[in-house]
């Protein structure tokens, strides 16, 4: 009998050990002894270890409690500071759980759960955490709260709330402002989330974005940097854990660039209407930085009720044409190489250059005088038809077509001469013909300058092939243009 009891007793006790305890690291399942040491913890940060319950026994076992530093019913009196990450019971986790207790564990089977440290004060909190699994477990589980990485600022610590100050920094420039996250525990400590940054103007850089951990004794470089896209006070807030730094900084007005005198070199081979020409703008010396200027073209008319000319352009039929200057430059590059061409329009006036290279302007001009009245195409034709009901309109007639410009807008008289084979005028002559008032009529609607398009339709009595040739007369206030003789 009381070899047979001690025999009981012994198998109860290989039955109440059965289930065995351990933690699960980076797939490395190690056995838990009396205690278990999360390690320094910085303020405000969290450290989680999973923990595996393994039954080693032939009999499935439960899971029927597990409590930190006190029972599961009623509510546990566990340690804020440690506590059941995973949902084993509402009693443990305050939500829905995914598996109630007790939970089966069958024979050779597994059941993992994770334990998070969450300190929050500096110290070495614990706490006792309770198993019953078929067999009691209890082990000690410790931790370290340090004050966690310390922002330094020119090797000196910032304070909380402490605000980081960039000064005057020029639009479109960055200064950076290298913080040191100093790890000054007896372990490592792990980098906190760093957040973006609140505001634009201000970005993040370095080694502590990218490095998880920091080695006592060691830092972690920071970079703050600033760019500044307007100008003003501009402000951000840098968060590192649970510490809050303002930042802040002035985007200063950059002063302007000083480039040598510019001057606008105009080449155009007459100064009248109806021509194409070109500028360079030159420096008075090299340039000793890179920077962009314009030119624009206004026109100034000294016609009799005109306000503007609008084909007096550039090549791209603006009026402003931007050009670069590069460092050691003595002239502007515009969009097609050193010069631009420009259009002199059709109407008497002036043309005023204008190039403005940071804060110096230069200026040159074109004057564009009265002429008579410019002929770009003539042309004529026999037996044109014509409505019905237009005057003078009969079954052969002759047309005469001329397209040219009148920078003054004074057209007064129009003569018309037809010639025959022999060269000889025929009668009547000379036709003249009051057009003032016709003109006029025009040139108060038409946005085109001085262009304009004649139209002369002429009734024939007789044989129109007679007709063999005919010059055209067009006068205004600045004399008498002549059209070399047209033939049919």
């Amino acid at each position: 009998m009381t070899k047979s009891l001690l025999l009981l007793l012994a198998a109860a006790a290989c039955a109440a050990a059965q289930v065995t305890l351990s933690t699960v690291q980076g797939g490395i399942v190690t056995a838990t002894g009396a205690a278990y040491d999360f390690g320094p913890v910085a303020l405000g940060n969290t450290a989680t270890t999973v923990f595996r319950l393994t039954n080693t026994g032939a009999q499935a076992v439960y899971l029927t409690s597990l409590s930190l530093d006190g029972p599961v019913s009623p509510p546990p009196a566990y340690t804020p500071d440690f506590s059941v990450a995973c949902a084993l019971s509402p009693d443990l986790c305050g939500a829905a759980p995914t598996q109630q207790l007790p939970i089966l564990i069958n024979p050779t089977g597994t059941l993992d759960f994770t334990i998070q440290f969450e300190p929050f004060e500096v110290g070495s909190p614990s706490a006792n955490m309770s198993i019953a699994a078929g067999n009691p477990i209890s082990i000690i589980l410790l931790g370290e709260c340090v004050p966690g990485l310390t922002p330094l600022l020119n090797n000196q610590p910032l304070a909380f709330g402490q605000a980081v100050s960039f000064g005057n920094v020029q639009v479109g420039s960055s200064q950076t402002i290298k913080l040191m996250l100093a790890n000054q525990s007896s372990g490592p400590l792990t980098v906190p989330a760093i957040p973006p940054l609140t505001g634009s103007d201000f970005s993040l850089a370095g080694a502590a974005l990218s490095g998880p951990m920091v080695p006592a004794g060691s830092a972690a470089e920071l970079d703050v940097i600033f760019t500044p896209s307007t100008a003003g006070p501009r402000l951000a807030v840098l968060t590192i854990g649970l510490q809050t730094f303002p930042l802040q900084g002035i985007g200063a007005t950059p002063p302007p660039t000083n480039f040598p005198a510019p001057s606008v070199a105009l080449k155009l081979a007459t100064p009248a209407s109806a021509e194409q020409g070109s500028l360079a703008v030159n420096l008075a010396s090299a340039s000793g930085s890179s920077g962009s200027g314009s030119v624009t073209l206004t026109f100034q008319p000294s016609a009799t009720g005109v306000s503007d000319d609008p084909t007096v352009t550039f090549a791209d039929g603006t009026r402003t044409a931007a050009f670069t200057v590069a460092p050691g430059a003595s002239a502007g590059q515009f969009t097609g190489g050193s010069t631009v061409s420009f259009a002199t329009g059709t109407t008497t006036g002036t043309l005023v250059f204008t190039a403005t290279l940071g804060t110096q302007t230069a200026q040159a001009s074109v004057v564009i005088r009265a002429a008579a009245i410019g002929i770009d195409a003539a042309v004529a034709q026999r037996d044109v038809a014509c409505a019905p009901l237009e005057l003078y309109c009969t079954t052969s007639n002759v047309e005469l077509q001329v397209n040219g410009w009148d920078n003054t807008r004074t057209t007064s008289e129009i003569v018309f001469t037809f010639y025959d084979a022999s060269g000889n005028a025929i009668a009547p002559g000379n036709i003249t013909v009051d057009a003032g008032s016709a003109f006029q009529q025009y040139f108060a609607g038409s946005d085109l300058g001085g262009v304009f398009g004649l139209h002369a339709l002429f009734p024939v009595n007789g044989d129109s092939n007679q007709v063999v040739a005919a010059e055209v007369q067009l006068i205004n206030s600045a004399g008498t243009a002549q059209t070399a003789r047209i033939t049919f």
